[in-house]
C-alpha cells in the first residue's frame, strides 16, 4: 500500500490540505496528516482547525512514498522555518520518493532552500519570479526530480489526482476522478 505524509502547520491552506487528504484516501493510499509541532490542533489560514493524527516527532523517522506540503503564506513560512520539515524533505528526496507542494510552498520552501535546483515547477502565480524553471500549468510533475507542484486552492483536485496517478497509475486516478463531477479544465484521466 502506498503511503503519504501531509504536513500541517499554523496558517496552512485548509482547502489544499483537506482536498488532498480526501482524494488520496479515496484512492486507497494510507494517508497520515501530521502537525509540524507537538500540538496536534492546527489553526489553518481561514480559521478552520484540523486535528492532526500525528505530530512531527511521531513521523520524523518514517519513510513515506510522498511527502506533501499544502500552501498558505503563513503555513509556507512555518514549513520554511522548520529544520525538521526541511530535513524530512531532504530525506524523502534522497530516498528517491515523491515530494509534492502547492500554492506558496514551492516558492517559499522548495525554492528558498534550493531543494530541487534542476526541477521545473509551478506555484501560486504571483510567486513566479522566485523560480528559475517555471511551468505555467495547474499542476506539473517533474519526473526526473520526483516533484509535483500546483498553483493554489482551486487546483487542489488536479494536485491530488496527479499524486494518485504517479503513485498508483492512471486508472486509479480515473476511478477517483469519476466520482467527483469534475468541471471542464480538470484532467479526468479517461481521455
Amino acid at each position: 500500500m502506498s503511503t503519504a505524509l501531509i504536513f500541517l502547520s499554523e496558517g496552512c491552506e485548509e482547502t489544499e490540505a483537506v482536498t488532498t487528504i480526501d482524494l488520496l484516501t479515496r484512492a486507497g493510499i494510507a494517508v497520515t496528516y501530521a502537525s509540524i509541532t507537538e500540538n496536534p490542533a492546527v489553526l489553518c489560514s481561514r480559521g478552520v482547525v484540523i486535528l492532526a493524527q500525528k505530530t512531527m516527532s511521531q513521523v520524523k523517522e518514517q519513510l513515506f512514498d510522498v511527502v506533501i506540503l499544502p500552501g498558505g503564506v503563513k503555513g509556507a513560512e512555518n514549513f520554511r522555518d522548520s529544520p525538521s520539515v526541511i530535513e524530512k524533505l531532504k530525506q524523502t528526496q534522497q530516498a528517491n520518493k515523491l515530494v509534492a507542494a502547492i500554492c506558496a510552498t514551492p516558492a517559499m520552501v522548495l525554492q528558498h532552500h534550493n531543494l530541487f535546483p534542476d526541477a521545473y515547477m509551478t506555484g501560486y502565480p504571483t510567486t513566479k519570479s522566485a523560480f528559475r524553471l517555471w511551468r505555467d500549468e495547474r499542476v506539473y510533475y517533474d519526473k526526473p526530480n520526483q516533484i509535483i507542484t500546483s498553483q493554489g486552492p482551486a487546483t487542489s483536485i488536479d494536485f491530488a489526482l496527479k499524486i494518485i496517478e504517479v503513485l498508483l497509475g492512471k486508472s486509479t486516478a480515473a476511478e477517483v476522478a469519476s466520482g467527483l463531477v469534475l468541471p471542464n479544465g480538470i484532467l479526468n484521466y479517461t481521455d
